[in-house]
């Protein structure tokens, strides 16, 4: 009988194996800050329309939908999830900076490793926002420690 049953690779992982070229980690720290500022404007736009469609729809149900307001923080798990989980495997402020986020191995995440990179970058930076801003300048493919937990890498896309 063999071990391999097609949903779990039983050989060992060496996490050095994809040559990434220098060049992919190029200006990368600043390109993530920026697309980050982006994608937070974004965000307050969609939280915004949120909040009006809360409103009103508290208003007419006399008040029995304001609660589904409590939901919203799902906005940004679902923003970031589906942008990472996506085609481009990057968020829209990510793809205006040129990166994109990619496991080790370069290949696109999915859904769920987007939505547990999303979760696990929000825990890490809600405990130690100073040594999440710190990890990627003593690491030379400039990965946070959410990208450390999640096993994934953000590069640019052109030097793919």
């Amino acid at each position: 009988m063999s071990d391999d049953n097609g949903l779990v690779s039983t050989s060992s992982i060496d996490i050095s194996s994809h040559g990434w070229p220098k060049s992919a980690f190029d200006g990368v720290i600043t390109a993530r800050a920026l697309a980050y500022i982006a994608d937070l404007a974004v965000l307050m736009v969609i939280f915004l329309a949120a909040a009006i469609i809360f409103g009103i729809l508290g208003v007419l149900t006399f008040g029995l939908l304001w609660p589904g307001a409590a939901l919203s923080p799902l906005i940004t798990l679902a923003y970031f999830t589906l942008s990472l989980g996506g085609p481009h495997s990057a968020t829209p402020g990510m793809r205006w900076q040129g990166i994109e986020l990619r496991t080790w191995d370069g290949r696109r995440p999915g859904y769920i490793q987007a939505a547990i990179q999303t979760i696990l970058f929000y825990i890490t930076v809600g405990v130690s926002w100073a040594i999440v801003l710190i990890v990627p300048f003593f690491n030379e493919r400039r990965r946070g420690l959410h990208d450390f937990l999640c096993g994934t890498v953000v590069v640019r896309r052109g030097a793919i």
